[in-house]
């Protein structure tokens, strides 16, 4: 994995743009602390975030820089559906109502690798 700072017009690193690169060359836009939008290597596919793909103005530029298409083209493949609304940022420990239920989905997420006692 490969993490590097987005550059702005004048050449210098973005403090809290990123974007991360997977072993698989798929690519991820981090704005903060929130994915905003992945680019799946193998089909060129491009998933933006349901809840945070037109956050702010800041958001929305270095979105458009990572994909490089203008705003307005993002929005339209969203109306169009070319770009999915998916949960990027949904987490598989909110769902759970028991520690069991918690626990088991550490194990399938990890493939109950480590020290981890059932």
């Amino acid at each position: 994995m490969y993490v590097s700072n987005m550059i702005s017009n004048h050449g210098n690193k973005v403090k809290d743009q990123f974007v991360i690169t997977t072993d698989n060359s798929d690519a991820y836009f981090q704005s903060y602390v929130s994915i905003i939008a992945r680019r799946i290597d193998a089909t060129d596919q491009v998933e933006l975030d349901v809840n945070k793909w037109d956050y702010s103005k800041t958001t929305s530029k270095y979105l458009a820089r990572f994909l490089g298409v203008p705003c307005k083209e993002i929005k339209e493949k969203v109306k169009s559906g070319e770009y999915p609304l998916v949960d990027l940022n949904a987490s598989p420990f909110n769902q759970s109502t028991t520690p069991t239920e918690l626990t088991e989905k550490f194990i399938r997420i990890t493939g109950g690798s480590g020290n981890l006692i059932k």
